[in-house]
């Protein structure tokens, strides 16, 4: 069975030949992507993705077809030169002497913050989407209309009916990290893509920056090269799981560091790569729902080298195969064991045997301390946009709604919690006489067995936006004050639903204030421990 996710591209130079062999391990494995994010190199490679190039096709054009050096403008001696500045500088006598030598490229440095307008690589690009698979199987209209265009806006791309693709750009003017395009709305999508890819590529001082508005973009990686968190409004709503494909250096062994001077040039390339990759180790140790494809790659391979030969790339290539092979050999599996939308909900979020246990205990707490009978307790996760569908239950297996899915709208109490993320009881039997009035169907109320007369539920919050609050804002929560309470929580992020129903009346529990508060208490603990557990 193939799984939907999304991918996430790191940035890499040139060695974004790497993520093309992650590419296609995924799609051997029967991954399907359904959204694109990359950074620096991985936009590229994400971009042609999108445009629906097949990993083997993009294979051949960053392998076989690609030359770095066109990217350069022509200015390949003026990097070559800047890039040995450093070093020159170190080793020289007379450092004036180098300076004067270099003045033309110090000058250029000066006016232009880069060497590089990339002409060539929009060109590159522009000439790749026109002659996409997603260009040529469009109807004639649009291809006439793409063949001829001088751009290919981010519009353009939703047109031809592609995934949504994500760009992360650095604003270095007003620090802080630009995704592209920024929103749904008219504008944003009228944005230029090749221009996103062209600042997201932007190395500083090899590219000239982008000059947009009042931002000035260079290399996204400076801000974010694993950018893990572009899709996680997307996942709120489908739960689909995100794959990080992430390049890092193999360690060189130690005896082979400590008999080489660390030179001032590799210092400031250091310097560049740390600021490149330490915001995303943070990323990646806190992001849920994220998995992680670790690459190593040869330490030796740079990310400016533009030299790098056909078989230099087809061996970062298969580097990116099998270190994507191995990871998925060992996660796929619950994947594809799974045969229905139920079991892929579980593969993602936790094993039901990790589940159950605390569905149990709600349900025997809650009637050992209570009169309410016959308990049931599910839990419900959403599916795909607009739907939730049961993927834990206790107490269910011979009933009808086992297999449940009603909308996230709902007006039931279902719905509500979500909507308001609060507690709710609900009467089942005005629910059953009314369907439409809480916006669910005859067919989805008639699924829940006749004897069931209250429902009560509870949101499941996200642990680490719980555990995230500052000091401050857990002394408002204490006083458990409604106001505190209700401003709190309306910034944690949701998992699902914890619900509970009973053959027990609604008014008999309404009538007893201290039965309330222990389904509440009960129910709330539950939710607590199942956020932990849930990823």
């Amino acid at each position: 069975m193939s799984v939907e996710a999304y991918a996430i591209l790191d940035g890499g130079g040139v060695r974004g030949a790497a993520l093309v062999g992650c590419l296609k391990a995924a799609a051997e494995q029967g991954i399907k992507f359904i959204g694109y994010g990359g950074t620096s190199a991985g936009s590229i490679v994400a971009l042609l993705a999108n445009v629906g190039y097949s990993p083997e096709e993009i294979r051949k054009i960053m392998v076989e077809e690609i030359n770095f050096h066109d990217f350069l403008d022509d200015a390949e001696i003026k990097v070559k030169r800047f890039k040995e500045l450093p070093q020159n500088l170190s080793k020289s006598i007379s450092k004036d002497l180098v300076l004067l030598r270099n003045l033309d490229l110090i000058n250029e440095l000066r006016n232009n913050f880069g060497f590089c307008n990339g002409s060539k690589l929009n060109y590159f690009l522009l000439r790749k989407i026109q002659n996409s698979p997603k260009v040529e199987n469009s109807e004639s209209s649009l291809k006439e209309k793409l063949k001829n265009a001088t751009d290919i806006t981010f519009q353009n791309l939703k047109e031809l009916g592609c995934f949504p693709l994500k760009i992360v750009a650095s604003d270095v003017k007003n620090h802080q990290a630009v995704i592209y395009p920024q929103g749904s709305g008219e504008e944003a999508l009228n944005y230029s893509a090749i221009k996103a890819v062209r600042a997201s590529v932007s190395y500083p001082f090899v590219f000239t920056p982008i000059a947009d508005d009042d931002r000035v973009l260079v290399d996204g990686g400076l801000s974010s090269n694993l950018p893990v968190f572009l899709f996680q409004e997307e996942q709120r709503k489908n739960s689909k799981p995100v794959i990080a494909f992430d390049l890092y250096n193999q360690e060189n062994s130690k005896s082979l560091q400590t008999q080489q001077k660390y030179e001032f040039g590799q210092f400031c390339a250091d310097i560049l790569s740390t600021i490149i990759n330490s915001s995303d180790d943070l990323l990646r140790s806190v992001t849920d729902k994220v998995y992680h494809v670790r690459v190593p790659l040869p330490a030796n391979i740079k990310t400016l080298d533009f030299s790098i030969d056909v078989e230099l790339r087809e061996n970062l290539f298969y580097r990116g195969y099998g270190a994507t092979a191995s990871f998925l050999a060992l996660n796929l599996p619950q994947w594809q064991k799974a045969t229905n939308t139920i079991e892929q909900l579980q593969a993602l979020h936790a094993p039901p045997y990790l589940v159950k246990p605390t569905l149990k205990t709600i349900v025997r707490e809650i009637e050992e301390t209570t009169n309410l009978r016959n308990c049931r307790s599910y839990i419900l996760l959403p599916k795909e946009e607009n739907r939730f569908a049961i993927a834990y239950q206790y107490n269910m297996d011979e009933d009808p709604d086992v297999d449940w899915q009603i909308n996230v709208d709902n007006k039931g109490a279902w719905g509500e919690s979500w909507r308001e993320r609060k507690f709710f009881l609900l009467d089942a039997n005005n629910l059953k006489q009314e369907p439409s009035v809480w916006n669910m169907t005859k067919p989805q109320v008639n699924k829940i067995p006749k004897d069931r007369k209250t429902i009560a539920t509870v949101p499941i919050f996200h642990w680490k936006t719980i555990t995230e609050n500052r000091e401050e804002d857990l002394e408002n929560f204490l006083p458990l004050e409604p106001i505190n309470y209700q401003k709190i929580i309306d910034s944690y992020d949701l998992i699902g639903i914890l619900a509970l129903d009973t053959v027990t009346d609604i008014q008999e529990v309404l009538n007893s204030q201290d039965m309330l508060t222990q389904i509440y208490q009960t129910m709330m603990v539950g939710a607590s421990i199942l956020s932990g557990t849930l990823k």
